[in-house]
């Protein structure tokens, strides 16, 4: 059965550019601690709901997907198989969904982003431990 996300996968294993990642003794190592950092980054922008921080969101969000991208590139079959990778593509969907929420939601949302984003966390953790 063809699978198009194990197609890209497989594509992505033959690069020269996940070679590189993982050969390198400093690079996933320094893009996993930005990425770290944009969590952080991109949290904490969430947390205080300023409008005036919006640009500073996007950046966060911006680094923290092109980290995201590079660590998947690093390892890209082993991820695709790994349950924790999947649990946390799937809570990452669910907190873009609770930003969806309508205003009168809203500290339903928050509640609900925050326990979301906590198990995006562990989860992580399990990819990084597995």
């Amino acid at each position: 059965m063809f699978n198009p996300l194990l197609e890209l996968a497989r594509s992505m294993q033959d690069t020269s550019l996940r070679l590189d990642l993982s050969q390198s003794t400093w690079a996933v190592p320094i893009i996993g601690a930005i990425h770290v950092l944009a969590v952080a980054w991109f949290g904490g922008s969430v947390l205080v709901n300023d409008v005036r921080l919006r640009r500073f969101r996007w950046t966060g969000l911006s680094i923290l997907l092109v980290t995201g991208a590079l660590l998947f590139w690093s390892q890209p079959l082993r991820l695709y198989y790994s349950q924790f990778f999947r649990l946390k593509i799937l809570l990452l969907i669910l907190t873009g969904a609770c930003a969806l929420l309508p205003a009168r939601y809203a500290r339903v949302a928050m509640a609900l982003s925050l326990a979301l984003w906590a198990g995006v966390i562990f989860a992580s953790r399990g990819i990084a431990y597995r």
